[in-house]
């Protein structure tokens, strides 16, 4: 049976596909990061690159936290 968690993620309810889904979005995290931090900011107007480093330090700080979940 599938529900939300409490973050709103989707949980199939099994371990086996709770196991393939974290890697999964582990995996499409790291390649978001990965795009985030090769993207040339300074390119973009209106985007410091404050912010950008703010953006990704979420995004590593988000990847942590769901990582400590599995």
């Amino acid at each position: 049976m599938s529900m939300k968690t409490s973050t709103g993620l989707q949980d199939s309810g099994t371990e086996a596909e709770s196991d393939a889904e974290n890697i999964e979005a582990d995996l499409a995290i790291s390649e978001l990061i990965d795009q985030h931090e090769n993207t040339g900011w300074s390119a973009v107007p209106g985007i410091s690159g404050a912010e950008a480093g703010a953006w990704s330090a979420r995004l590593i700080e988000a990847r942590e936290i769901m990582q400590e979940g599995f």
